[in-house]
């Protein structure tokens, strides 16, 4: 199917049984754009916001027309036109802060296809409340997984305590992911005061969201800008800081990745979003484990262990030294953990334990 020109990434919709969660395969599509996807390895910002949002994208994005789009459903997403031919591609991704609940209409839509998830959500009868509860979960334990860099503008949310409530909120539900704590979403807040009280605002921000529990499980880093908006015509140079801190929130995040070997090309990215997804919808609070997912299709055989065992027999019966047959047992479980196509830089006592259990 050909790529269409719409961004939306994920809808929740409500039926007769419950809450649906329907996926435009934004992703693929994302892939079939670039030159290279499987060689391609994407950094994906996350833009959370209104108008001051929709300004900062406008200064910062000129050539992408995702801040011009009509906004449906929870987020949408598309490729910085800019970057797309690089080896690290940006994706821009946005949302607004409270999520507005569509019932089903009429007609289908044609132009892409779109997947739709029954999600084991309990007790949707009372509407807004439950949705967006549901909402937040999908932020924190699906698209959270996929994210480099949060940003979020506080003016947006109605000011620095809001933003640290629904902060504290995430951070109570808990990401999914099993994949190392470095690699968490970096954290931008973008606020907008003026005078003195910058410093002693942000200080008492910093302190109650970090006294969290959870919020160091949640996410990697947290910086909070100032960027000041004068004008209902803010100029682009106004958001210059801030597009020279997200470069280089990108730029830490993808070092983290090369030494957590979790630098995933666009190919990859797309599958594991596909398989986080159907978990997601079958057990929204269930975790998410990149590693045993890639081998959902080819898992260890359960013969395994009695294999090994004889094969150390063998071994020791004819004396085999044990440094000979050890390289000969890790060669084989890594050929067997990387099949065509694999994620290239998986290769850490993570995968081996995977095969050996």
């Amino acid at each position: 199917m050909a790529c269409c020109p719409h961004v939306q990434w994920l809808r929740v919709r409500q039926d007769d049984t419950g809450f649906v969660l329907q996926y435009a395969n934004r992703l693929h599509h994302i892939t079939l754009t670039l030159p290279r996807p499987s060689m391609q390895y994407p950094s994906v910002i996350f833009f959370i916001g209104k108008n001051t949002k929709t300004k900062a994208l406008r200064a910062l994005y000129p050539q992408n027309e995702i801040s011009n789009r009509r906004k449906f459903g929870i987020a949408n997403i598309c490729v910085d036109s800019t970057t797309e031919n690089e080896e690290h591609p940006v994706l821009l991704a946005e949302c607004c802060p409270n999520y507005t609940h569509i019932k089903p209409r009429g007609g289908t839509e044609t132009c892409h296809d779109t997947s739709s998830h029954s999600v084991a959500w309990p007790d949707v009868d009372n509407g807004g409340a439950k949705c967006q509860e549901l909402v937040d979960h999908i932020q924190t334990r699906l698209l959270s997984l996929f994210i480099d860099v949060l940003c979020l503008f506080a003016y947006d949310y109605g000011g620095l305590d809001a933003v640290a409530e629904r902060l504290i909120s995430w951070a109570s539900i808990g990401i999914a992911s099993t994949l190392p704590r470095a690699i968490r979403p970096r954290l931008l807040i973008v606020s907008n005061i003026s005078g003195s009280d910058f410093d002693s605002e942000v200080l008492r921000f910093r302190l109650r969201v970090l006294s969290h529990s959870g919020f160091s499980e949640s996410f990697s880093s947290l910086k909070v800008i100032n960027v000041l908006i004068t004008s209902r015509c803010s100029p682009p140079e106004h958001f210059s800081a801030l597009g020279q801190v997200l470069n280089e929130e990108i730029r830490m995040q993808r070092v983290e990745r090369v030494n957590t070997h979790t630098l995933f090309s666009m190919v990859h990215i797309a599958a594991f979003f596909d398989l986080a997804l159907h978990q997601f919808a079958a057990s929204p609070l269930g975790t998410f484990d990149f590693i045993s997912s890639s081998r959902e299709d080819f898992p260890v055989s359960p013969s395994f262990p009695h294999h090994l065992k004889s094969f150390m027999d063998v071994c020791a019966e004819n004396r085999v030294p044990d440094q000979i047959a050890f390289e000969y047992i890790a060669s084989v479980v890594i050929m067997d953990a990387f099949p065509p196509d694999m994620h290239s830089q998986c290769c850490s006592h993570q995968g081996i334990a995977a095969i050996l259990t």
